[in-house]
C-alpha cells in the first residue's frame, strides 16, 4: 500500500514540473551544459527543465531579420526602441508557453512606459490558425516574430527559452528556461531594467 502511494506521489510532482517547461519537437537533444536540473522529470519527448543558463559569448551584439505575422520585416534596430528586451521562444504545441501568454501581456502593459518590450518568437511552421487562437485568446498585443537562423545560439532544446537584450543589442542577465508567474518576470525585469 504505501508503495503505491509513493508511486502517485511520484507521478503527480513528474506531471506538475512537465508542465514548467517543453522540450523540443525538433528530436535535437540539449548538450551537457544544457543539461536539466536532477529534479527535472522528463516530458512526453525530452526532459523538462526550469532553470537560468549562462548567456552564450556569441550573443553579444546580436542582429537578426525576420518578418512577424503581417509580414513586415524587423531586424536589431527594434532593440534600439526601448532600454530592455525580452525575446520569449515559445510554441504553440507548448502548454506551459501558452500558458504564460497572459502573464507576459500583463508584463508587458506594466512595463512598456519604462523601456520595456516584448518579441515572441515562434518557430512551428502550418499551425498559423492555432496561433492565431492562442494570440486571439491571451490578448496578445506585444509583436509576434517568425523564428529565424540568426536565434540558433539560444537553442535549449526546451520551450519556453527567454533572453533579454539591451539597446545595443547585446544579450543581459542570464538565460531563463521555462515559464514563470508575473511577480517572477516582474522581478527579473525590475533587475535588469
Amino acid at each position: 500500500m504505501k508503495k503505491r502511494n509513493i508511486l502517485a506521489l511520484l507521478l503527480t510532482a513528474a506531471l506538475a514540473l512537465s508542465l514548467c517547461a517543453c522540450g523540443s519537437q525538433s528530436g535535437q537533444s540539449p548538450t551537457p551544459a544544457e543539461e536539466p536540473a536532477p529534479e527535472a522529470v522528463p516530458a512526453p519527448q525530452e526532459p523538462a527543465a526550469e532553470e537560468t543558463e549562462p548567456v552564450p559569448e556569441a550573443a553579444a551584439g546580436l542582429s537578426f531579420s525576420t518578418t512577424d505575422r503581417e509580414d513586415n520585416a524587423w531586424d536589431e534596430s527594434c532593440f534600439q526602441q526601448a532600454e530592455l528586451t525580452m525575446i520569449n521562444f515559445w510554441e504553440p504545441w507548448c502548454p506551459p508557453c501558452v500558458g504564460e501568454m497572459p502573464e507576459l501581456e500583463k508584463l508587458y502593459e506594466n512595463y512598456q512606459d519604462r523601456g520595456f518590450q516584448i518579441l515572441g518568437v515562434y518557430a512551428t511552421p502550418n499551425q498559423e490558425e492555432d496561433v492565431d487562437a492562442i494570440l486571439t485568446d491571451a490578448g496578445i498585443t506585444y509583436p509576434i516574430l517568425h523564428y529565424c537562423s540568426e536565434f540558433d545560439q539560444f537553442q535549449t532544446g526546451y520551450v519556453p527559452t527567454t533572453v533579454f537584450v539591451n539597446g545595443r543589442g547585446e544579450v543581459v542577465g542570464s538565460t531563463q528556461i521555462g515559464s514563470l508567474d508575473y511577480a517572477s518576470w516582474a522581478a527579473l525585469v525590475e533587475d535588469l531594467l
